[in-house]
């Protein structure tokens, strides 16, 4: 394989059900990518230094690195476009918004407004707490920006 300056750290864990799911995604791109981008699949449990030298919270975690720096990181399932664009992102240094998808979002206002619809019915003041907690965090990409 060529050297490149570009790489993807796959971080997983062996007892991950979305990572085993995504797994056979993340070698597809790798190898449509191969040559060009590196693919180094982590397992957070038996890796745990490297890890946490990039902070990973949670599995699976996707960082894309151009010449040695991070350029994009997602945390969760991808599609496999959504892997390929990482692959692209390290491979040409753009970074990516790396935001919820419009599903995830859409589920979350729904869970919101459920919350606030059963808080009007049942009058529990703590739902009203609920809904907006779950309001925040439908929009926590774009709040923390």
């Amino acid at each position: 394989m060529a050297k490149t300056r570009s790489e993807i750290l796959y971080f997983y864990g062996s007892n991950c059900p979305v990572c085993k799911t995504m797994a056979p995604f993340v070698d597809e791109a790798g190898e449509k990518f191969e040559g060009r981008v590196a693919l180094r699949k982590v397992n957070t449990s038996q890796n745990q230094k490297l890890a946490q030298q990039y902070r990973v919270m949670a599995v699976p975690t996707t960082v894309a690195l151009s010449d040695g720096a991070e350029v994009t990181r997602v945390v969760g399932a991808r599609t496999p476009g959504g892997l390929r664009r990482l692959f692209e992102s390290a491979e040409t240094g753009e970074v990516l918004e790396s935001g919820i998808s419009t599903v995830d979002r859409g589920i979350r206002i729904g869970v919101a407004v459920g919350f606030a619809g059963f808080a009007l019915w049942t009058g529990v003041w703590v739902l009203w707490i609920l809904a907006a907690v779950a309001l925040v965090f439908a929009f926590w990409d774009k709040i923390r920006r």
